[in-house]
Formats: structure tokens, C-alpha cells, sequence
């Protein structure tokens, strides 16, 4: 079973992402959308989304066995619905077929860190873009879990979701669950 993190932006889900990849001793897929973007400045459009889409499905498909992965289709679904108030048919097709999986998603109560590709920094429209991540991830077949508080209490607990899940390696205690 592939493990997702997810949830709105600066919330810690890449360096969480590579963390759980070591821990698991599985191959880490990262964001497609970090390195598109960077190439392009920041900028994007309904075109540029799909492309990135695609990219992130072609990763996700390259590595053997389960991965670790900084994002998956859903979080680009969502930014069609919110960016450009519709999804392309390939996209929600592909983002469903995706699985089985277990969702990580990141609450939005770290600090915000600033970088150029980032578009959301107040309170308010992390709170609104994590309410969606939450209703997203509901409306899945998927297990989630919801991780909350500093980096290793985030660790800890993707931990306790995983041994959850019983995919932590044997040999591996299990963390003490805490507050999800």
C-alpha cells in the first residue's frame, strides 16, 4: 500500500514524506508540481496542471512495490476545482483508479514558510483549503489519518498510522499513539 501525505501547503508533508521513505525503507516519489514549476517561474495554467498531472501519475508509476509519495492526483484535482473551477476528465479518472492507499493528510498549524511557489499564505485560506483536503478525503475509499503538531509529533504519529495499517516493517516497535 502506497502512503500519501497531502494537505495544504507548508505543512511540512515533503521533509515528512522523506522521513517515512527512510524509516520504510521504500522509494520516495516527490511533488511534480515543485520542479514544473520552478522551470516556469511560478507560473501556471489549466495546460501547464494536466502536464503537471501527468508527470506526477508517470512518477508514481515508475518505482517498484509501495512508495512513499509527497502528493498524489487528488491534491491536483483539487487545485483544478479551486484554480480554474473544473477538472479535466483524464484527471479525475486517473486520480480515481489510483490505490490502494493510505492518506496522510497535514493540518495547516505549522508557520507559514515563505517561498515564490506558494499561493495561499493567510490563516483563513489555509483553513478553507484544508477543510476541502478533509471533505476530499471522506468522500475516499482510502484510510486517512490526520496529523497535527511539530515534526517529530507528526513523525509519531504517521508512525501509529502506519503500524495501524501494519505496514511498518517487522522489527519496528510500535510508537505510542498521541492526540491525530
Amino acid at each position: 500500500m502506497d502512503v500519501v501525505l497531502t494537505g495544504v501547503e507548508s505543512t511540512g508533508k515533503s521533509t515528512l514524506a522523506q522521513a517515512l521513505a527512510a524509516r520504510l525503507g521504500r522509494p520516495w516519489v516527490p511533488e511534480a508540481a515543485r520542479s514544473y514549476l520552478e522551470l516556469r517561474g511560478g507560473r501556471y495554467d489549466e495546460g501547464d496542471l494536466l502536464a503537471i498531472a501527468r508527470r506526477q501519475w508517470a512518477w508514481a508509476r515508475w518505482v517498484e512495490g509501495p512508495a512513499v509519495l509527497d502528493t498524489d492526483l487528488w491534491t491536483l484535482v483539487l487545485w483544478a476545482e479551486v484554480r480554474f473551477k473544473r477538472v479535466h476528465s483524464w484527471l479525475r479518472a486517473a486520480a480515481a483508479a489510483q490505490g490502494p492507499r493510505l492518506y496522510l493528510l497535514c493540518e495547516p498549524d505549522l508557520p507559514w514558510a515563505e517561498d515564490p511557489l506558494r499561493e495561499h499564505p493567510s490563516p483563513e485560506a489555509r483553513a478553507a483549503l484544508h477543510a476541502r483536503y478533509t471533505a476530499m478525503l471522506a468522500a475516499q475509499a482510502w484510510p486517512w489519518v490526520c496529523l497535527r503538531g511539530t515534526g517529530p509529533e507528526r513523525l509519531v504519529a504517521a508512525e501509529a498510522a502506519l503500524a495501524d495499517q501494519g505496514l511498518l516493517p517487522s522489527g519496528r516497535s510500535r510508537p505510542p499513539l498521541g492526540p491525530l
